[in-house]
C-alpha cells in the first residue's frame, strides 16, 4: 500500500509522526493538527499493518482508533 496524501500538510503531518519518539509526540500531533492528523496517523497505521500477516491484529488496532475519534 503507497500512502496517497492529499496536500502538503498531510505530508508534513507523516513526517512528523515517522519520527515521533513516544505516544505523548504523537497526541500533540494529532492535538495539534485535528482530523488531518487523525487521517494520516490511520493511513499510516493501515499501510503498516496492510504489511503483517496477522490482519486479526490489525483489525484489532484499527478498530480502537474508530471507536476512540
Amino acid at each position: 500500500m503507497r500512502l496517497e496524501l492529499a496536500n502538503e500538510q498531510q505530508h508534513y503531518i507523516a513526517d512528523l509522526l515517522w519520527v515521533a519518539k513516544n505516544k505523548e509526540t504523537v497526541k500533540s500531533i494529532l492535538q495539534i493538527y485535528g482530523v488531518d492528523a487523525i487521517i494520516v496517523l490511520n493511513m499510516m497505521l493501515a499501510d503498516y499493518y496492510d504489511n503483517v500477516d496477522a490482519t486479526d491484529l490489525a483489525e484489532q488496532v484499527l478498530e480502537k482508533y474508530r471507536n476512540s475519534h
